[in-house]
């Protein structure tokens, strides 16, 4: 369902639904910056330099954002015609690129659960400067901007809304800041809690060293079966997700 927004009080709607979109986006950040963040906040200076990592992901993110909503409005549009184009009819070439992405999928996925017990684990420089940690949390989400689908949905939201130019401006800041909440809320917990806070960043890493590789090893074997299944079935006249 598409919503329309108005102003004032439509605005505060707006913001509503943006929040847990960016919520459920700011789970694609953390896995990323938890390592880093756990160094950083155990060593000198961690206020700050854990400061600089989040600042890093928010400048970017941020950025991306505004250009989309500035300067790319008729380029969004255009991809989500195709992306409709595409879902309800794909041409044969489409659907070849679709089989072979889902043959690479499943191929690294099972490389994937096999190359981390031939890969010593790699320390993180506890000697990191403010400046790095920046350039880390903007690199960090440079590489994960491809699974940025919740944030791609936000801003369209917002292109969609009868709103003010700045109160857009507004709304995309706002989501930023969402976005960034659960890692201001670590090093938050980290400050508070003391030793005990260290125990218990040191169980959030351990969690996402065990689960958050499989989740996405899983992820992506699961996404290439159906992308695979599907492309075939177009072929046969049995789409796996037929409309």
């Amino acid at each position: 369902m598409i919503h329309h927004f108005r102003s004032g009080t439509d605005l505060v709607q707006l913001l509503a639904l943006l929040t847990p979109i960016g919520l459920l986006d700011s789970t694609s950040i953390v896995p990323l910056c938890i390592v880093i963040l756990v160094v950083l906040l155990s060593g000198p200076r961690p206020l700050l330099k854990s400061s600089a990592l989040i600042a890093g992901v928010f400048a970017v993110y941020l950025a991306c954002g505004l250009l989309i909503l500035l300067g790319l409005q008729n380029a969004f549009d255009q991809i989500n015609t195709y992306a409709a184009r595409l879902w309800a009819s794909p041409l044969t070439e489409e659907l070849v690129v679709q089989v072979l992405l889902g043959l690479c999928l499943c191929f690294f996925g099972l490389r994937m659960t096999k190359s981390r017990k031939e890969r010593p684990e790699r320390k993180v420089d506890s000697g990191m400067t403010a400046l790095q940690a920046m350039l880390a949390g903007a690199g960090l989400t440079i590489v994960g901007l491809p699974g940025a689908v919740p944030y791609f949905a936000a801003i369209d939201l917002t292109l969609r809304a009868d709103l003010s130019l700045s109160q857009r401006l507004l709304a995309i800041v706002y989501y930023n800041l969402v976005f960034v909440s659960p890692l201001f809320l670590i090093v938050g917990l980290s400050r508070t809690l003391g030793e005990r806070g260290r125990v218990v960043l040191e169980a959030v890493k351990g969690f996402f060293d065990r689960w958050g590789r499989r989740a996405i090893v899983v992820s992506m074997i699961a996404l290439g079966v159906v992308l695979t299944v599907d492309g075939i079935g177009w072929f046969l006249g049995y789409p796996l997700l037929p409309l």
